[in-house]
C-alpha cells in the first residue's frame, strides 16, 4: 500500500493527497466519539504505527485545518492527533473484556467461531443460537442454515433475549469480581 507509485496519477483521477485529506477529515470528525474509538480498537485493522505516520504526513502537507473551529474547541488536526491515545485506551478495555470471556460457559460461545457472542440470535430453522455477526456473514455467501441446510434469511432470525440477559449478567458479575480484586 505505502509503496504504491503511479506515473501521472491525474490521468486516472487518482489524487492521493485529496483522498488522504478526506479520510483524515472523516476520522477527525469521529475522533471524540467513544463508539468510533472502540470500533477502531476492535477492528483488527488499526495500526498505531500507520496512524502516527499519517499524522506526520498530514502535518507535513498541511492537510487538516489547524485553526480551532470545532464544537469541542479543538482544531481538526488536534482532534485527529488525539485519536491514537483514545484508541489505545479502548484497546485496553477490549483486551480486558476478551480476558474476562476466556472462561465463558459454552452456551455463551458462538458454535461456529467459538467466540463470545455479542448479539445472540435463534435460527428458527434449526433452533440453534449463533452470533448475529456470524450468521449475517454466512448468509452473504450462502442463504442456508449452516446446521441443517434449510433456506434461511437474516429477517428470519430471532433475538435470543433471555440468553443475552444471562450473558450480560454474567459479564457484569465478572467485571465486578475483577474490580473487587484491584
Amino acid at each position: 500500500g505505502l509503496e504504491l507509485k503511479v506515473d501521472n496519477p491525474e490521468t486516472y483521477n487518482f489524487r492521493p493527497r485529496e483522498m488522504l485529506r478526506d479520510l483524515c477529515s472523516i476520522f477527525a470528525s469521529f475522533a471524540s466519539a467513544p463508539e468510533f474509538q472502540l470500533e477502531c480498537a476492535k477492528s483488527g485493522y488499526y495500526s498505531a504505527d500507520l496512524m502516527e505516520k499519517t499524522i506526520r504526513t498530514c502535518k507535513k502537507l498541511n492537510l487538516l485545518d489547524s485553526a480551532t473551529s470545532t464544537v469541542l474547541g479543538m482544531s481538526q488536526m488536534e482532534l485527529f492527533e488525539s485519536l491514537p491515545s483514545h484508541i489505545a485506551l479502548q484497546s485496553i478495555n477490549v483486551q480486558d473484556d476478551e480476558a474476562l470471556t476466556n472462561d465463558a460457559p459454552d452456551e455463551f460461545l458462538d458454535p461456529l467461531m467459538c467466540t463470545f457472542m455479542k448479539d445472540p440470535v435463534l435460527l428458527p430453522t434449526s433452533d440453534n443460537i449463533i452470533d448475529r455477526s456470524t450468521i449475517t456473514q454466512h448468509l452473504l455467501n450462502d442463504p442456508h442454515d449452516p446446521f441443517n441446510r434449510k433456506d434461511l434469511t437474516i429477517d428470519m432470525v430471532v433475538p435470543a433475549v433471555e440468553l443475552k440477559n444471562r450473558m450480560d449478567a454474567w459479564m457484569q458479575e465478572k467485571r465486578a469480581l475483577v474490580k473487587g480484586q484491584k
